[in-house]
């Protein structure tokens, strides 16, 4: 009886210690996929902004984001081209582009995200850069619909840049 009293308490110790390790890579890897508080701060990288407007509570935020985006972002591959960023509705306020407080559903309704999830890419001024990726339409794909909008996206900037240069001539 005291043995297994004593496996008892030392399974539990395991257990108590793979608990505590998990939680800690979860927190860690929540950290990965940073969270909009303040978009002119972002917007000072100069890079395009894709934005995850999500909610807290939803599952298929959380499969764009386990599925795709923090893939993406430890890829390093879109490290030089976009900053890949979590909007949480949930939260009532943020910081706009031009500093002031913002209401997070008034933000979201400015770039049609009114289902969750749906992905913005933003220019660092906060123009939308190309067509939003609304819902987890079918995972196959979504992939592709997110590298679609990346890619818009460095288009236009391209093609902005390029005419701010006509311009200055």
């Amino acid at each position: 009886m005291k043995n297994l009293l004593r496996a008892l308490i030392v399974f539990a110790a395991l257990l108590g210690v793979v608990t505590w390790a998990q939680s800690g890579s979860r927190d860690a890897e929540g950290e990965l996929l940073r969270e909009i508080t303040d978009l002119r701060e972002e917007a000072a990288h100069g890079l395009p902004i894709l934005v995850e407007f999500a909610l807290h509570a939803c599952p298929y935020c959380r499969v764009a984001e386990e599925e795709f985006l923090k893939p993406m972002i430890r890829s390093g591959a879109y490290e030089d081209r976009v900053l890949i960023r979590k909007l949480s509705m949930d939260r009532r306020t943020v910081i706009d582009f031009d500093g002031q407080e913002i209401r997070t559903h008034e933000l979201a309704a400015r770039y049609g995200a009114r289902l969750a999830p749906t992905v913005v890419v933003l220019s660092p001024e906060g123009e939308l850069l190309s067509r939003p990726v609304v819902g987890l339409k079918t995972v196959d794909f979504y992939g592709g619909y997110l590298d679609r909008a990346i890619d818009e996206a460095e288009q236009a900037m391209a093609e902005r840049g390029q005419s701010e240069v006509v311009a200055a001539r």
